[in-house]
């Protein structure tokens, strides 16, 4: 039972889905860190105010004893005007806490803001703030260490710090309620900036790749448009140097081959069906003569037409097939160690029995290769009867191994092969002399296969001009070595 389609949310979904949860994590901790150190910082500024506070109180009880911070005892008296201060101005005085009379330094207190307390030796409370009074000591925190406390009856929580000062120890506090406010509305701020932010970023990436994926949407339009009638079609350049420019380049060249695979195919099977037409007509000529005129065509007659156009038959359709598995890169040849010295000299033998020509094998040396003996002989053959078609009189082999390679070379005395068709002659069904070729039996593959089988075992074959005057085919493969052997 096939597994139903699985249907996924689209390129573009995922990306803003993937880019707003990442941002959205992003953000959260951004504004979790963001709280956690504007509370420090509040908290910081609280404690120093606190030991700001401090500070102020241990220089009036130093300077002018509890007198000058309890509404109990007389004021502090005030500095003569003769003094050597009176060239100062009257406004830094105010602002001094030791010169500050005691009603203005005790209405910093009034309020729930803040609190003192002073201590004696006997842990009795001499003097304290009026929301610290009667409450009894409320921490003795060491020297520059601060302790956040409750007050009785308060809700808030105080930062507090102390200080000794004339045997007297001084503490005081400040509120820290203002740090939860402060932090309550950032926080409600925060929560109504990120989703707007999100769906900013949401809309934002959901535009833009959006945008960047409109030129891959008409590339998948046009490339499904394309079909074997139609593949001459390209896709439009999208004008830039970057994945999707590159891209379109990539379908076009992919196109490219297509097509030229197309033709090629087509043009094979073009050639194919026109090669194999021919022997099956010329047998079906003689057969219909034979039938109506049995006084003209003989038995004997028609079966030497039937046997030699069938074993026409059978070289092109084995050709064909070969080139096929080549065509589906499955040429895969069977690795044994063959003596390629013996094939050439077995070849060289049954062109003597079979042509009139001189055939010459003084130049074959020992040479070994590991292939497949029935593909490389096929290979030699191919080569050895291109030769013998086209020589006037003489067919040389030649065979060595240097430097790991195996060369071997067939030349002819014929009229040898232009410089313009020497690399055409390697394709398929290619006849440089139609007629000749086809009265010879020639169907235009034996080279073409001769190539494919030379790279089917790492090698190679090429055409060039012969010291005979004629043609000359050269392949080169790796030779065996003495191990693979």
């Amino acid at each position: 039972m096939a597994e139903p389609t699985r249907r996924r949310m689209s390129l573009r979904s995922r990306i803003v889905l993937a880019a707003t949860a990442v941002v959205a994590v992003a953000l959260l901790l951004g504004a979790a860190g963001f709280v956690l150190l504007l509370q420090q910082s509040l908290r910081d500024g609280v404690q120093a105010a606190a030991e700001q506070s401090l500070n102020d109180l241990v220089s009036r009880v130093e300077a002018s004893g509890l007198e000058s911070i309890s509404t109990d005892a007389p004021p502090p008296a005030t500095p003569d005007d003769d003094d050597d201060d009176d060239d100062n101005d009257p406004d830094d005085d105010d602002d001094d806490p030791v010169t500050q009379s005691t009603e203005d330094f005790l209405a910093n207190y009034d309020d729930d803001e803040a609190f003192f307390q002073v201590i004696d030796e006997n842990g009795t409370v001499v003097a304290a703030s009026e929301n610290a009074t009667g409450i009894g000591i409320l921490v003795l925190p060491t020297n520059g260490d601060a302790r956040t406390i409750s007050l009785p009856g308060e809700s808030a929580q105080f930062v507090t710090v102390g200080s000794e000062a004339d045997g007297l120890t001084i503490l005081t506090g400040r509120s820290i309620e203002s740090i939860g406010e402060t932090t309550e509305t950032v926080t409600r701020l925060l929560a109504i900036a990120l989703p707007v932010l999100l769906a900013f970023v949401a809309l934002t990436t959901w535009f833009v790749v959006g945008r960047a994926l409109r030129p891959v949407e008409r590339m998948r339009r046009e490339v499904d448009d394309v079909t074997s009638a139609n593949l001459h079609q390209r896709i439009a350049d999208p004008g830039s140097s970057d994945e999707i420019g590159r891209l379109a380049a990539t379908m076009n060249r992919m196109l490219d081959r297509l097509d030229v695979s197309q033709k090629a195919q087509r043009r094979f099977i073009s050639d194919a069906s026109h090669e194999l037409k021919s022997p099956l007509a010329s047998m079906r000529q003689y057969a219909e003569v034979a039938q109506a005129h049995p006084d003209r065509v003989g038995v004997s007659d028609l079966s030497e037409v039937v046997l030699d156009e069938g074993a026409r038959l059978e070289r092109l359709v084995q050709g064909m097939l070969v080139l096929a598995k080549a065509d589906e890169h499955s040429l895969a040849p069977t690795r044994t160690a063959v003596d390629l010295d013996d094939l050439v000299l077995a070849e060289a033998r049954r062109l003597k029995d079979m042509t009139p020509h001189a055939i010459d094998t003084s130049a074959v040396g020992p040479a070994r290769v590991l292939g497949d003996v029935g593909l490389l002989g096929q290979a030699l053959r191919n080569v050895a009867d291109n030769a013998a078609r086209h020589a006037a009189g003489r067919v040389r082999f030649e065979l060595s191994e240097s430097g790991g390679q195996v060369l071997l070379a067939i030349s002819d005395d014929g009229n040898g092969i232009p410089d313009d068709a020497r690399e055409r002659v390697f394709e398929r069904f290619v006849r440089l002399d139609e007629a000749r070729a086809r009265e010879s039996g020639g169907s235009g593959l034996g080279l073409s296969i001769v190539r494919e089988i030379a790279q089917a075992h790492g090698g190679s074959v090429i055409a060039i001009a012969g010291e005979l005057g004629g043609a000359r085919f050269e392949m080169r493969m790796p030779a065996a070595s003495d191990s693979g052997s």
